[in-house]
């Protein structure tokens, strides 16, 4: 490569075996990337260019921001503002925050002539494989495969089975062939765990460390349902997305100029990769709900407090449509949720949307967070209980009171759990406890009514004929408007 031959000149890295030849993993990346910062800030230039071209080549955006900014300077590298541009351009098309800001600011000291020289060869770069070995990255002069471990939940049926087996290669060579960088930043990947998913959800998302399996943790966890596109290309756009920004939280000074996500008081809010969705419009209206949050008690912050994610998945132009679209408000996932890691989802599209919209979704949303949370506790206090009164029996404490009261709250707790994640039985089987829902709806009214809104903004809730609660509250919310009025007719 252009910029590559002019390290070659300087140094000479170890040559690869190709029979030999392994696939760097996300530590091995991260632990050369901070070597290399390490020796920077001794001010042993060479060693941190040897740890630091490689992953440069390979398209990481903050080690080419570091090569760049020794360009510029002149450290450890002849100065030389054409080549400190190169890189700080790549840096900052690789989505490095810094790289953007460097590369601006360099541009702007080339002459005519330099800034031709650098579309050419911003035009013909490419980036290079790296293999890596004892933890150590180097060039590899063959192409190095991606290494990584596939699991369906066991519910997928065997129809999507086959669909993963035989169309993840191709979404991972789209995304390959779409960025020749993409394999340095898929490389963190050590899993793909699938799940059926409904047929319009296009999830994919880190897998929480804390049920992510034996030494694996970097766990990508996303629907089958992602195939069902016109093209391949927003799901391989997707995965890439997801593996970039777990790579960057990793490297110490660096950050993601992350294109579809934001942060509104310590929320993620991920928009949609799909160009026909106003993610612009999304993030403008959700900024706005949450300036509402304020204004409410803490009684019903502690609903949005819970929510660590928010993704946005309404319905595409781009997907193959068959069947009834599920365009209701919101829900949370508790099948993808842990702690600290809550997630909802918002269907609707921002257009038919308002932020008090968004706010009766949070807290509608958040309860149920909040529930997820009670019942998970719940369910290992009574195996901590269990083995309490076990205990107990074996000591002839098992009739005393203390066991009597213990018994009572093991009762109390195993059935909320039970109704959480069973739901409550009829003559058909199981469905869900509509409890949860009516506290959900409870805590919408009282929200809506905090912020000044009408009862009429109710009248789209489907829970609210199925809870008394939510009716009395709504009584006497209108009775509370009817008797303001009539004072202020006075």
């Amino acid at each position: 490569m252009i910029a590559g031959s002019v390290f070659a000149a300087s140094f000479v890295f170890g040559s690869t075996n190709p029979a030999v030849a392994q696939n760097c993993k996300l530590s091995d990346i991260v632990n050369n990337y901070k070597t290399g910062l390490q020796h920077f800030n001794a001010k042993n230039y060479n060693r941190a260019l040897l740890r630091w071209v490689p992953l440069a080549e390979a398209g990481l955006g903050p080690a080419q921001r570091q090569i760049a900014g020794m360009y510029d300077k002149g450290l450890g590298l002849e100065k030389s503002p054409g080549k400190a541009a190169l890189w700080a351009e790549l840096s900052f098309r690789s989505g490095d925050r810094a790289g953007r800001r460097l590369s601006t600011d360099l541009r702007i000291k080339l002459t005519p002539k330099q800034r031709q020289s650098l579309k050419a060869q911003l035009t013909a770069w490419r980036a290079r494989e790296i293999t890596c070995q004892n933890g150590r990255v180097a060039e590899s002069a063959q192409p190095v495969k991606l290494a990584y471990d596939v699991t369906k939940h066991k519910s997928i049926t065997p129809e999507n089975v086959r669909v993963v087996d035989e169309k993840l290669p191709v979404i991972l060579r789209n995304a390959i062939h779409a960025d020749s960088a993409a394999k340095v930043y898929l490389s963190a990947i050590d899993e793909f765990d699938f799940y059926n998913g409904a047929r319009y959800d296009r999830y994919v998302g880190w897998t929480p460390k804390i049920r992510a399996r034996g030494k694996k943790l970097n766990i990508i966890k996303l629907s089958v349902s992602n195939f069902l596109d016109q093209e391949p290309d927003h799901f391989a756009k997707a995965i890439l997305l997801t593996a970039k920004r777990r790579v960057y939280e990793q490297l110490p000074d660096s950050k993601f100029a992350d294109p579809l996500m934001r942060v509104f008081m310590g929320k993620r809010i991920y928009g949609s990769v799909y160009p026909d969705i106003r993610n612009g419009n999304f993030f403008k209206v959700m900024r706005q709900a949450f300036t509402m949050v304020e204004r409410l008690p803490k009684s019903l912050q502690r609903y949005i407090d819970i929510i660590d994610e928010i993704h946005y998945n309404p319905s595409s132009k781009r997907f193959i449509r068959f069947g009834t679209i599920d365009s209701k408000g919101a829900f949370y996932v508790k099948s993808l949720s842990a702690e600290g890691h809550r997630m909802m989802f918002i269907r609707r599209e921002v257009l038919y949307s308002s932020p008090l919209f968004f706010l009766q979704s949070f807290i509608h949303e958040g309860t149920h967070a909040v529930q997820d949370q009670k019942a998970f506790k719940d369910y290992y206090d009574v195996q901590r209980i269990k083995a309490v009164l076990t205990r107990m029996q074996t000591e002839g404490k098992g009739d005393s009171t203390q066991a009597e009261k213990l018994k009572g709250e093991m009762s109390a707790k195993q059935d909320y759990a039970n109704r959480w994640y069973r739901g409550v039985k009829t003559k058909t089987g199981r469905i869900q406890d509509i409890a949860f829902e009516c506290e959900a709806t409870e805590n919408e009214i009282q929200t809506v009514k905090l912020v000044g809104g009408s009862p009429d903004i109710m009248k789209g809730s489907q829970y609210l004929k199925l809870c008394p609660e939510a009716q009395r509250q709504m009584v006497q919310w209108r009775d509370e408007i009817s008797l303001k009025n009539r004072h202020q007719r006075r």
